[in-house]
């Protein structure tokens, strides 16, 4: 009886703490995207990126207060494909947390970014995806970028 009434529990956990199909697919999209990063190739980004995705990050300005940043795809696509080949960069995603509404998703994703092997600074990505011709894409990244890390 306790083996049976431990089974039911299990059974439960794993449910309750299961991805839904829809995330599966919105996270492959973002996993996607960051392998292509990571391996410096534009086109695998390209493939899970809205046409007209923005790429924004929460940063300390010139005069050191925080301000939204707006960059440019075409010339951060660019710089992955030059620097990546110099420099070893990989953004480490912690975990996802997803909203979805139709074809509507949110997902925050804490990160650790390290640069030549050390951790350069870390943050969150808040990115909005929209569902369209049978695929998620990226419509939007906003990431924060902060030194102080905890580590």
């Amino acid at each position: 009886m306790k083996f049976k009434i431990l089974l039911v529990v299990m059974l439960f956990t794993v449910l309750g703490f299961s991805q839904t199909d829809e995330e599966y697919k919105v996270k492959y999209a973002i996993e996607t995207f960051f392998d292509g990063f990571h391996q410096s190739d534009s086109i695998k980004m390209k493939s899970v990126m809205h046409p007209n995705m923005t790429l924004q990050s929460i940063q300390p300005n010139k005069e050191g207060k925080e301000a939204i940043v707006n960059q440019n795809i075409s010339g951060f696509l660019k710089l992955v494909s030059q620097y990546s080949k110099v420099r070893n960069w990989e953004e480490e995603l912690q975990s996802f947390d997803f909203k979805i509404d139709g074809n509507l998703a949110q997902v925050w994703c804490p990160y650790l970014f390290y640069l030549n092997g050390m951790l350069s600074h870390c943050g969150a990505n808040s990115i909005q995806l929209f569902y369209e011709n049978e695929q998620w894409k990226i419509v939007s990244i906003l990431d924060t970028r902060r030194k102080n890390c905890g580590e």
